[in-house]
């Protein structure tokens, strides 16, 4: 089963990894809700990401555990 934007929504920190220069960003789930669907299939995300350093098209997208206080 793929992980759909809904099923990643609240429960991970959600992080895009240029390929060519590693910078790293969070992405905006509900954003990304708004404009897709909560349907999208995560790794389909990185097909619509360019780098806004270095302007490559390769992305690896990550989910992170979220941060325990």
């Amino acid at each position: 089963m793929t992980a759909t934007l809904a099923h990643v929504q609240q429960r991970y920190t959600r992080l895009a990894i240029c390929n060519a220069c590693a910078h790293t960003i969070k992405l905006d789930v509900d954003g990304l809700i708004g404009t897709l669907c909560p349907d999208h299939p995560v790794p389909a995300i990185k097909q619509r990401l360019r780098c806004t350093r270095c302007w490559s098209g390769s992305y690896a997208v990550q989910l992170a555990l979220p941060e325990t206080v």
